[in-house]
């Protein structure tokens, strides 16, 4: 009898023993596989535009301000869409820096790079700017569906003087770039791609605003 409760406490402590080990292992596996990813838009150097035609930067002061941001997109987790009525968002990709921050930083280092102006930041403390680029991001997100994966990028900006806010030049654009590769770090790159190309569209065409200016040319009036 004694005999038989040692086997059946020896055979409780192994089942207690493998139950509390296959816990640690699905515990481990678990956390492995809900490890968060974080992706930053960025591109590469950029190298001043030739076609500006400016010779030095115009004597003015420019501030770049925060973009505004649609509510569905004003958070860390990247947006995928599936359709026109359906959206998620992904629970372990998630944006470094949120997009209105980073975009904006992103298209003051262009500015500041190209040497259109004497001075661009994203914040003046004792004086003020003479010009701002103010923005609004429509969209900022991931197509992805059986018959189409893409980046989605739609944005307007404004160039506007500071006193009065007038606007002055503006530069609406909608972009979807199929995606060749489903990897999300390709996603990023080519998000930031987009940015770049379209906020280099909209620089020359404000230094050829500034050139007139100077020159006392005819202004053409913002589209």
């Amino acid at each position: 009898m004694l005999w038989r409760n040692e086997k059946k406490l020896f055979v409780n402590i192994w089942a207690l023993f493998l139950i509390s080990s296959l816990i640690m292992i699905f515990s481990t596996c678990a956390q492995m596989q809900v490890q968060r990813k974080y992706y930053l838009l960025d591109y590469p150097g950029v190298a001043q535009d030739s076609l500006m035609h400016h010779k030095s930067p115009f004597p003015y002061k420019l501030q770049v301000q925060t973009m505004k941001l649609n509510r569905t997109y004003d958070r860390t987790n990247i947006v995928v869409r599936f359709s026109a009525h359906q959206i998620d968002y992904y629970r372990y990709s998630l944006w470094a820096i949120k997009p209105q921050i980073i975009i904006s930083d992103l298209i003051n280092q262009q500015i500041q790079a190209n040497r259109i102006f004497i001075k661009c930041e994203r914040e003046f403390l004792d004086e003020n700017p003479d010009y701002e680029i103010v923005g609004y991001i429509n969209a900022i997100e991931r197509f992805h569906n059986e018959a189409f994966n893409a980046a989605h990028l739609a944005m307007t900006l404004h160039l506007r003087r500071s006193d009065d806010f007038e606007i002055i030049l503006k530069h609406q654009f909608d972009r979807q770039e199929e995606l060749s590769n489903p990897d999300m770090t390709y996603f990023a790159k080519k998000m930031g791609d987009i940015l770049r190309e379209e906020v280099d569209e909209f620089l020359p065409r404000i230094a050829d605003y500034f050139n007139k200016l100077e020159t006392g040319d005819k202004l053409s009036v913002p589209d």
